[in-house]
């Protein structure tokens, strides 16, 4: 359907339906945060996934409880961290510095939880 002009003159970018004017916002399609969905719907769910400005959050489900965190870096790798409840903040896994995994292996590592900080 094409955008008609509407009365200020202002047509592009709007469509008119039933008297309304309605802006045509781009879909943006975040593959990272459908994949991590496929995954969480293959391990059985449970996980829900939420974007913000440093990445990743996954949290559980049934409390909202946070469990890990990507955080996605330049090379398309990501820092995967984890939520302490003692220091009520995001931390690096282990004394070494950030976990640093592609998508895949990061979910892997999470669902496995070596280090058992995760899945507490």
């Amino acid at each position: 359907m094409k955008a008609r002009k509407s009365p200020s003159g202002k047509g592009r970018g709007h469509a008119i339906g039933a008297g309304v004017a309605v802006a045509e916002e781009p879909i943006i399609l975040d593959f990272v945060e459908s994949r991590i969905g496929a995954f969480n719907d293959r391990m059985g769910g449970g996980v829900g996934v939420r974007k913000d400005r440093h990445g990743y959050t996954l949290f559980r489900d049934d409390c909202g409880e946070p469990i890990a965190r990507l955080r996605p870096r330049p090379d398309g790798r990501f820092a995967v961290l984890y939520w302490s409840v003692f220091h009520e903040r995001w931390r690096t896994i282990g004394d070494f510095g950030d976990v640093i995994l592609g998508l895949d292996d990061a979910l892997e590592y999470i669902a496995k939880d070596p280090m058992n900080c995760f899945w507490r």
